[in-house]
């Protein structure tokens, strides 16, 4: 995604304002949130912080990418901001950070003694005044100033102590061997010692030995003692009210094993500063790819995401929607923000701006033909932003004229790299978004995706014979990495007709003799991108074979039928090409009285996936009079009422493929579609004014 510096990603433009306006300072302190960016891999959360990072390069800004590193304790990422914060800057005073200064020193040192406070308090005055007045430490605050001075500190590598420590006691005279510090350090140590500096050395000592106690309470203990100085450091930096801005960090793959629990204790360490009624200047900006970094409530409650907190779409983030009572503190310090895809205007502006960039970078003129592929890139990837990028760069170095709809019919058999046996381009797709499944996940996935939802996927028994720890973990995986969504209404809509989505949707309470009525349901269903590459892979030669695609959809169809849901029966028997079947399922239905019911029932079953090795390269149009002659030759023999049926349902069974609605701008099935639905009305009972309204949609 190209971007200017100052345009937010695409889809992302509510997020940057939430982000800024909790970036402003206030006159009076205020809660500020750990907003954790969710989304798929390749949903945008990079982009988001790099963004983020422009935007506050001239402030008080620190990066930290979690993906890279090895263990880290929450002290220690309190230590790397310390630093990144501290750092000089143009624009604006770096704070300091004594307390956690002190507090680090006394962890560093060896352990002082145990059995006499009087020679523990001199151990640690001589360590405390050798760390600044020692060859070492004007080494060390050399090197700091080098390494800041040259931006040589990557934001995913720890900071090692004694260049911290160079950079921390930038400024600090030598520390006498008495109490009498001077103000920027006794401050400090009275705020260890709740007021008292001679306090405040006893507790610097119990620091050093609890640091170098083998007892997991003492190490949290040790955490919590260094976050919080890392805070009272910030507060105090910023208790003159002179600054516009407050601090902005940003944690990157917050999902390691140490990312959340500095989150964890940040937070806990934020609500007992509130009862006090003081709060910190650190906002908070992190990602995730899954919701397992969010905080797990008591009882699993919540949007179904296993957590107890609320996940905020991009259009509902406000500051009053955080934090509803101003008076109080918020409900949860946790901001769960889920990155959304992007519309189809969207991705065709993207583009538009990939184009550009392209003609920016190789001087070339801008070929301008990737927005006539938008609404078929936007058709298949819902959106998806990696996936947009990535079909783009493909589109675009296809041909010089540009893309055919032969080429984009093919779109994802095709091998980027050059020609078989390199990976195809939805074998390259699906490794990106299924990063961090098992291989024996992702063929379990595969056999989900052969099911309309993934529940009865699980019901109908397909897992059964998959490996214990695929067929125990994948649901959990597919939920917690945000591969479930919420069913997209079936109609003339999602079949390349015109008008709104979801007018055919039933209503909450059916009639008593429609109780039975499945055409729509709140169960969430795989993203239908990653099911169709799914399903792609299930037909794929090697890995994919007809007779396993015929024996998934015949298991389903059985079980659905014992389950008495006869429109998903028809669904997977459709699959396995027994077009005949739900042929002579609607035709005796044409003498209902309201034909709008059949119509979503139509829609319903024709949305079942296609085998595609039976396709060939004809145009869809003839394709689907090819299909209801070869798989429906019973309706296929009645010209006036089966024909036409059996080809309007071969027509909308091809239609569920956008890689089948082309050209674009006026589908060839579009035609098919709109004369069957005439014809089928003239042959209609009772209803024929609703089928022709329908095939209306298709023909205006």
């Amino acid at each position: 995604m190209s971007q200017s510096s100052s345009t937010p990603p695409a889809g992302q433009a509510e997020i940057t304002a939430f982000v800024r306006d909790c970036w402003q300072r206030t006159r009076a302190a205020r809660p500020l949130p750990v907003v954790v960016l969710l989304g798929r891999p390749g949903s945008g959360k990079t982009h988001a912080l790099d963004h983020l990072a422009r935007q506050g390069a001239r402030f008080l800004t620190a990066r930290v990418d979690f993906g890279p590193r090895g263990a880290q304790r929450p002290y220690e990422t309190a230590r790397h901001l310390a630093f990144l914060l501290a750092r000089k800057h143009d624009s604006v005073h770096a704070p300091r950070f004594p307390r956690l200064m002190l507090g680090l020193l006394a962890v560093s040192i060896a352990p002082l003694s145990r059995d006499s406070r009087v020679v523990a308090r001199r151990e640690l005055k001589e360590a405390l005044n050798s760390a600044r007045s020692g060859e070492l430490a004007q080494t060390a605050e050399s090197a700091a100033e080098a390494i800041e001075s040259l931006g040589l500190v990557p934001s995913g590598i720890p900071v090692p102590l004694p260049l911290l420590a160079g950079l921390l006691l930038r400024g600090v005279r030598r520390l006498p061997s008495s109490a009498a510090f001077n103000p920027f350090l006794k401050s400090a140590l009275k705020s260890f010692g709740n007021d008292s500096a001679q306090a405040g050395f006893d507790a610097l000592i119990d620091l050093n030995h609890l640091h170098h106690s083998d007892i997991p309470d003492d190490a949290r203990d040790v955490d919590r003692i260094l976050c919080k100085a890392f805070l009272d450091d910030l507060g105090a930096a910023f208790a003159g009210g002179d600054r516009l801005y407050n601090c902005l960090v940003l944690l990157d793959n917050i999902g390691s094993p140490h990312g959340t629990p500095f989150l964890e204790l940040l937070c806990d360490l934020r609500q007992e500063r509130a009862s006090r009624g003081a709060y910190d200047p650190l906002l908070v900006v992190a990602t995730g790819a899954t919701t397992r970094v969010l905080p797990e409530s008591a009882d699993g409650s919540g949007n179904g995401n296993g957590t107890g907190l609320r996940l905020f779409a991009p259009g509902q983030l406000s500051y009053g929607a955080w934090r509803p009572r101003p008076e109080a503190p918020p409900p949860s310090w946790w901001c769960p923000v889920l990155l959304r895809d992007l519309t189809e205007t969207e991705v065709a502006r993207e583009a538009g701006e990939y184009e550009a960039a392209r003609h920016d970078a190789t001087g070339r003129p801008a070929a301008r033909v990737l927005r006539s592929t938008a609404p078929l890139v936007h058709r298949l990837t819902y959106g998806h932003p990696w996936s947009v990028s990535t079909l783009h760069a493909f589109l675009a170095g296809i041909r010089e004229g540009g893309p055919t709809d032969e080429d984009l019919r093919g779109l994802l058999q095709a091998h980027p790299q050059g020609a078989p046996p390199d990976p195809s381009l939805a074998e390259v797709i699906r490794r990106r978004l299924l990063s961090g499944f098992t291989s024996d996940q992702r063929q379990a996935a595969t056999f989900v995706a052969a099911a309309r939802t993934p529940r009865a996927a699980v019901n109908a028994g397909l897992l059964n014979d998959r490996p214990e720890h695929a067929r125990d973990t994948l649901m959990r995986e597919l939920r917690d990495r945000l591969w479930l969504s919420a069913r997209v209404p079936e109609d003339a809509h999602t079949r390349g007709g015109r008008g709104p989505s979801g007018y055919l949707l039933p209503s909450r309470r059916p009639d008593s003799s429609r109780a039975t009525d499945h055409t729509y349901d709140e169960q969430p269903v795989l993203h239908p991108w990653l099911r169709l590459l799914l399903l792609d892979e299930l037909a794929e030669v090697p890995g994919g074979s007809v007779d396993r695609w015929n024996r998934l959809h015949g298991d389903l169809a059985r079980w659905h039928k014992d389950q008495h849901q006869p429109l998903d029966e028809l669904y997977h028997l459709l699959a396995n090409n027994q077009l005949d079947t739900v042929v002579g399922h609607f035709l005796a239905q044409l003498n209902a009285g309201d034909l709008v019911p059949w119509l979503r029932e139509l829609y319903h079953v024709t949305a079942a996936p296609m085998y595609t090795v039976h396709l060939s390269d004809a145009s869809p149009q003839r394709l689907a009079g090819e299909l209801a002659h070869d798989y429906a030759p019973r309706a296929y023999a009645d010209p006036a009422r089966g024909r036409p049926l059996a080809e309007l349902c071969a027509a909308l069974w091809l239609a569920g493929d956008p890689r089948r609605r082309l050209p674009a701008g006026a589908p060839e099935l579009n035609h098919k579609i709109g004369a069957m639905f005439r014809q089928v009305a003239m042959v209609a009972d009772a209803d024929a004014a609703s089928l022709l309204a329908e095939a209306v949609r298709y023909t205006d």
